[in-house]
């Protein structure tokens, strides 16, 4: 069975990781790939992430589209239909690639533009396209110019529409989708949570967390909603609530309105993260909406407790293993902030650790995409 799949390198990227522990799965049960790597970057080191896969089952295509930005490319467009024939070129090099190596299926994962080319070369070479949502593209430009709302509302539609089937990381980012972009259900559609990286499940040795430590992780953005993680350190401290607050956020971030208690850090890699993560008493995530929401999780696995907002995909997981405690609405910080004082320091009970680590389990999440995609390819080949 050979698989294409759109690649991503950046290296703490929920796609890279969801797309890394995928292949490693499939990789031991003989699977070949075709992997295309769309970059708008002039110059880049190389793929030092898929090294390790033998070059005979992993065909690994890197096409350069820095000339085409597609920021340039919006402006000058006034239809998606203008926007697709500006990217003729390596939509015509992404139909060579598919028409030589032949995939029986191609997985998108994320609804952006690079997915999007790749799923109109595999229609014209009628591969069957399983589109594998990481984020809902509509939602995430709703503060954009009318304009650019519009183009990208287009896009998420086509993409939707070049899918034989999609896999949804929660029924929230279904609901959403279907509400939103569609505005009808979905047909072919199935709910699968996105799995955690085997660093976060593995059986850790929890290091006492220093007293009351509570922190953000996250990009400074309105979607991410951290000004309301800066309004509770504001209450915890007009309570005078004993504890350390940290923020570990891009280094660009413009962070004005951040309380100076809060302590601010940079971006880690996996390796940093669990060790910081070991070291809190509570996560807290405020996201206004969020498809699943990977850091609240990884914590969670490594027995760590979390805050998450109701608006998050991952809420649902959390109710699922009886840690509906640690769901919130984010709208009365009084309330949010007696919830912090509850769970800061708490223990997560080795029975819901278990169902928790089981349902996210790296090999567990991957075979349920495995069955996905062998469903695709047999409906489309008959």
């Amino acid at each position: 069975m050979k698989i294409a799949i759109n690649l991503t390198r950046e290296k703490v990227g929920g796609i890279t990781s969801s797309n890394i522990n995928l292949i490693n799965y499939l990789y031991k049960l003989n699977y070949e790939f075709t992997g295309i790597e769309l970059v708008s970057r002039m110059h880049m080191e190389g793929p030092a992430l898929f090294r390790s896969f033998a070059p005979e089952i992993f065909d690994h295509h890197i096409i350069s589209i820095h000339h085409l930005p597609l920021q340039n490319i919006l402006k000058r467009s006034s239809s998606l239909q203008e926007v697709k024939k500006a990217y003729g070129e390596p939509i015509k090099i992404i139909r060579n690639i598919l028409k030589e190596s032949r995939p029986d299926a191609v997985l998108l994962s994320g609804t952006y533009y690079l997915p999007w080319l790749i799923s109109i070369a595999a229609k014209k070479e009628k591969i069957p396209v399983v589109l594998w949502y990481s984020g809902v593209l509509t939602k995430e430009t709703e503060h954009s110019p009318v304009k650019t709302r519009r183009m990208f509302l287009s896009l998420e539609k086509a993409i939707i529409k070049n899918a034989s089937k999609i896999i949804f990381p929660s029924e929230l980012c279904r609901k959403t989708v279907e509400e939103l972009v569609i505005k009808k259900k979905v047909k072919n559609s199935c709910v699968i949570p996105n799995p955690m990286a085997s660093i976060f499940t593995d059986p850790s040795v929890v290091d006492d967390s220093e007293d009351r430590t509570i922190a953000g992780i996250g990009r400074y953005s309105k979607i991410k909603n951290f000004d309301k993680f800066f309004q509770l350190e504001l209450e915890l401290q007009k309570r005078n609530w004993r504890h350390t607050a940290s923020f570990v956020t891009n280094p660009d971030a413009n962070l004005e309105h951040m309380p100076k208690s809060i302590k601010a850090l940079p971006s880690m890699k996996p390796e940093e993260l669990k060790k910081f993560y070991l070291k809190q008493g509570l996560i807290i995530c405020p996201s206004n909406f969020e498809t699943f929401g990977n850091v609240p999780m990884e914590a969670a696995c490594l027995g760590i407790p979390v805050l998450v907002n109701e608006t998050m995909g991952c809420a649902e997981i959390l109710k699922k293993v009886g840690l509906e405690n640690m769901v919130i609405s984010f709208d009365d910080i009084n309330k949010v902030a007696d919830r912090v004082e509850q769970l800061c320091d708490q223990e997560i009970l080795p029975k819901q650790l278990n169902a928790l680590k089981k349902l996210l389990d790296t090999n567990f999440v991957s075979e349920q995409i495995r069955i996905v995609l062998n469903d695709t390819i047999h409906k489309n080949s008959h």
